[in-house]
């Protein structure tokens, strides 16, 4: 009887078979080498694990709209996170992106930390955390159900991190002293954070600034840690996206 052929996976990478290894002859002599597929699978599951809401992945820096041309804040930022982005990892600092709700901020570092992950080498261990989502679970350990450190320790450890909304919601002093661990540590052992958070350090009339929110040795730590960057338009989803949503209902 003909042996039966063998099935053919298409998504199987012909040059290692799905192993992520091949061989390969250099100067004759016979060597094992990592396939690039390995690689693009260790992206992608990189990507699945850092946590980023599904609203957001769709987040690049070329879709970035600068909507409002009177706005030079836009462009700015928008600059500085591409720049932040080419340099990675040369540069030591990472952002934090100040402003109002609505303009642009978590976009611009959803996108820098997806760019990064997939084309960077070697591939980066990115992660995103909200602050108030992150401040409700260390909040839930009071019980005993959960161990805090066990919650920071992934974002501790990224490469890179993205921590937004800094500073929303209120939290106690305990809580706060969790957050600082987080900053200050990642801040002694070097690693990359970019932050965003709708409080600024110049704030009009009774707002509250950013230190207020999160505590001076915090934002002590923020001046060393990141390039300060502030967007100072209105709410893009209020003006923008109201308008064409009027424009459909004639």
């Amino acid at each position: 009887m003909p042996m039966a052929k063998k099935k053919v996976d298409p998504t199987t990478c012909p040059l290692c078979d799905g192993t992520g290894w091949f061989l390969t002859q250099e100067e004759g002599v016979e060597l094992v080498r990592r396939c690039e597929c390995a690689e693009g699978t260790m992206r992608e599951r990189l990507l699945e694990q850092a946590g980023i809401p599904a609203r957001y992945r769709h987040c690049t820096v070329e879709s970035f709209e600068i909507w409002n041309p009177e706005d030079p804040t836009l462009s700015k930022t928008l600059r500085a996170v591409q720049e932040f982005v080419d340099l990675y990892p040369a540069g030591d600092k990472g952002l934090l992106m100040m402003g109002p709700v609505g303009t642009g901020k978590t976009h611009l570092a959803v996108a820098a930390l997806q760019q990064i992950m997939r084309e960077k080498t070697p591939p980066v261990r990115g992660r995103f955390a909200d602050f108030t989502a992150l401040v409700l679970e260390i909040q839930m350990t009071f019980d005993g159900s959960g161990s805090s450190r066990d919650i920071l320790r992934p974002l501790i450890e990224a490469d890179l991190l993205v921590l937004d909304e800094l500073g929303a919601g209120k939290t106690t002093p305990w809580v706060m002293d969790l957050l600082y661990y987080l900053v200050n540590t990642r801040y002694l052992e070097g690693r990359v954070t970019i932050f965003t958070t709708n409080f600024s350090d110049f704030p009009k009339g009774q707002n509250e600034a950013l230190t207020d929110r999160v505590s001076a040795r915090i934002r002590s730590r923020l001046y060393e840690m990141c390039r300060r960057l502030e967007l100072r338009g209105r709410d893009y989803r209020a003006e923008r996206l109201a308008s064409r949503e009027g424009g459909l209902r004639l």
